[in-house]
């Protein structure tokens, strides 16, 4: 056996695949979604200039909130929570259990709380001291 470096696209995309294949032959039938999907949510102003956006990827009942960014102009008028909303809405109507996602201490995690999120886990001094890993949930309905 030998061990390799490689970080190709092609080669994630490969062991991505064969992760997916095993999950799919072990999941039970109440499982009735699809595998693996991506969702984006994007928000313009009125010149077409990208203001927002938020990306996930949804997987066996699951979203995982991937990237999610608003421009400072917009901040804290209520345009992030309008993206967030929408995002959980696709999930219901994605069949999702729970929304996921991480968050540092530098970003957003008082904005996810006042949006309904619960902290699930945290990781302290990462990447550097007095700057902590977030790890939120929240349920679907």
């Amino acid at each position: 056996m030998n061990i390799v470096e490689n970080n190709t696209l092609e080669m994630q995309e490969l062991v991505k695949d064969k992760i997916v294949e095993f999950g799919n032959s072990s999941l039970p039938p109440s499982i009735d979604t699809l595998p693996e999907s991506t969702y984006g949510c994007y928000l313009y102003d009125e010149t077409t200039k990208l203001m927002g956006g938020i990306v996930a990827h949804c997987f066996w009942n699951i979203m995982h909130i991937d990237f999610f960014w608003v421009d400072e102009s917009l901040r804290g008028q209520g345009q992030g929570r309008n993206l967030l909303n929408k995002m959980e809405s696709i999930a219901k109507r994605e069949k999702c259990k729970v929304i996921h996602l991480e968050t540092f201490s530098f970003e957003a995690p008082r904005f996810y709380e006042k949006n309904g999120y619960k902290e699930f886990g945290k990781i302290k001094d990462v990447p550097v001291a007095d700057c902590d890993y977030f790890f939120f949930k929240k349920e679907i309905q």
